[in-house]
């Protein structure tokens, strides 16, 4: 397991120390992303983060435990626009573990996003659009509050890479307003949930019927998207994603994702990342000790060492 988290971030820092061999001179200070044609056909940016937070006690009083957290993020963009045509390209890597005294390392954030999107203009403010987008993890998950014997961490194993992956594609209108901000309706859309572990899929996890490894609904999507510089060095990227399944449609998939990173220079930043995610048909361990449908929320608060690369 600890070889697996030294990996993930072997990964992450490796990505690091390939952008940091590029010239610091294309390096700008706005993440703004235009859409409009104009003399760079192609654009791009990347942040590239590392942390680490350390709890090291001797003889305190005041009680507490020694504490280590390793984390990684990488964020990034590449986009194509000319004439009418644009393309689109987004990912968002984060992982981070911890540990607590004499515990062992446990994961506390892992996700792998990444999204397409193919438009064509047809005003100033409106554009047809095909869009994909799937997420998965890189590692084995647990729950730390469900114990079971028969797991070598010694707690249920509840989720490992592609278990559960999920693959979302539409194709609709997009109305962009502002730069900012854009939404899309999609009528045409469909959802995929994989399970490619058979001890999950077995169990029926997140909704795949017992013994599949994949269910898809075909239904509508509405999709938006916030990317803005609400202050000076403040950076607010909002996705919110609502699926209407045709054959149930009185249950929806409702997923959100926020960040706020604060540039404090050129090499440092604070980011908060928050996470909500609902599923009628996806039973879920409430806090409470009940299971059933549930709103999922994750919120991280981080301090990083990170490197910018944009060319606009």
């Amino acid at each position: 397991m600890i070889k697996t988290h030294v990996f993930v971030f072997a990964v992450l820092f490796a990505c690091i120390n390939i952008y940091a061999q590029v010239d610091s001179k294309v390096a700008a200070d706005s993440l703004s992303k235009s859409i409009s044609p104009d003399s760079i056909a192609w654009k791009y940016r990347a942040i590239v983060g590392a942390g680490v937070n350390l709890v090291d006690l001797s003889n305190w009083t005041g009680g507490g435990q020694d504490a280590i957290t390793l984390r990684g993020l990488l964020l990034g963009s590449l986009d194509y626009a000319e004439d009418r045509f644009s393309w689109e390209n987004d990912i968002d890597v984060g992982y981070s573990i911890t540990k607590l005294g004499k515990q062992r390392f446990r994961k506390a954030d892992d996700r792998i996003i990444g999204g397409t999107k193919v438009s064509l203009k047809q005003t100033d403010w409106l554009r047809y659009t095909g869009f994909v987008e799937f997420r998965t993890q890189f590692y084995v998950g647990y729950n730390y509050n469900q114990p079971d014997s028969t797991s070598p961490s010694g707690f249920a194993r509840v989720s490992d890479i592609m278990a559960p992956a999920f693959l979302t594609a539409s194709l609709g209108a997009e109305w962009t307003p502002a730069p900012q901000f854009r939404v899309l309706a999609a009528p045409i859309a469909s959802r995929s949930v994989f399970v490619i572990d058979q001890a999950l899929s077995a169990a029926g996890a997140f909704g795949v019927e017992k013994g599949r490894n994949i269910r898809t609904d075909i239904g509508a999507m509405i999709n938006a998207t916030i990317d803005w510089e609400v202050v000076y060095n403040v950076r607010w990227n909002s996705r919110f994603i609502a699926f209407y399944r045709y054959a149930m449609p009185d249950l929806w998939v409702v997923t959100w994702d926020n960040a706020i990173i604060m540039k404090v220079n050129k090499f440092l930043s604070v980011s908060f990342l928050t996470s909500l995610f609902y599923d009628d048909i996806i039973p879920v361990l409430r806090d409470d000790g009940t299971t059933g449908p549930a709103t999922q929320i994750k919120n991280q608060l981080s301090i990083d060492i990170a490197y910018q690369l944009t060319n606009f």
